[in-house]
C-alpha cells in the first residue's frame, strides 16, 4: 500500500497544475483571471446577485479578497455593488448586463475550451465519474457540499 501523503500530494498539485494552464489561456484569450469568471459564473448561477461574504464562501477567498476582485470586475462595468439603504453592513454583487454577456459569452467559450483541453481531454469517462464521487464526498466529509457552488443540472 502506497502512502496516503502521495495520493494528497498528486491530488494537490494535479489540481494546482490545471487551474495554472487555465488561468494563463484564461488571461491570454478572454483577458480575465479564471477566478473572476468563475465569480461571474456563481453571480450568474445564483440570481445574479449575491452577499460579499456569500461569494467569498462559494469561490473560497477571504472577504478580503472578495472585495479586490469585486472591485476589479467593477472597474470592467461586469459588475455593481448595492447597500440596502436599510442594512448599510450589507454589501451585495450584481451582475451587470456587460458582466452577464461576459458570463455567457466570451469568457465561457474560453473557459470551456480551456477545461476541455486542461483537464477533461486527459481523462477517460471513468475518470471523471470517479472524480465527481470523490471530489462530493470529500465536500461532504467537511460539510462543505453545497449546490449552489454547482450548475444546478449537478444535483
Amino acid at each position: 500500500m502506497t502512502e496516503p501523503i502521495y495520493s494528497w500530494l498528486y491530488v494537490q498539485q494535479g489540481v494546482d497544475a490545471v487551474k495554472a494552464a487555465m488561468g494563463q489561456r484564461m488571461e491570454a484569450e478572454a483577458g480575465c483571471s479564471l477566478l473572476e469568471h468563475v465569480a461571474l459564473y456563481q453571480l450568474h448561477h445564483n440570481g445574479g446577485r449575491l452577499k460579499m461574504l456569500e461569494l467569498a464562501e462559494l469561490l473560497d477567498v477571504s472577504p478580503s479578497g472578495v472585495t479586490r476582485l469585486i472591485e476589479r470586475l467593477v472597474k470592467r462595468g461586469w459588475v455593481t455593488r448595492e447597500q440596502p439603504p436599510d442594512n448599510r453592513r450589507q454589501v451585495y454583487a450584481v451582475l451587470t448586463p456587460e458582466g452577464e454577456e461576459a458570463c455567457l459569452g466570451s469568457t465561457a467559450r474560453v473557459y470551456r475550451a480551456s477545461l476541455a483541453e486542461e483537464f477533461t481531454g486527459l481523462l477517460n469517462e471513468r475518470d471523471l465519474a470517479d472524480l465527481r464521487r470523490i471530489g462530493r464526498k470529500l465536500l461532504e466529509g467537511h460539510g462543505r457540499w453545497d449546490v449552489k457552488r454547482f450548475a444546478p443540472s449537478e444535483e
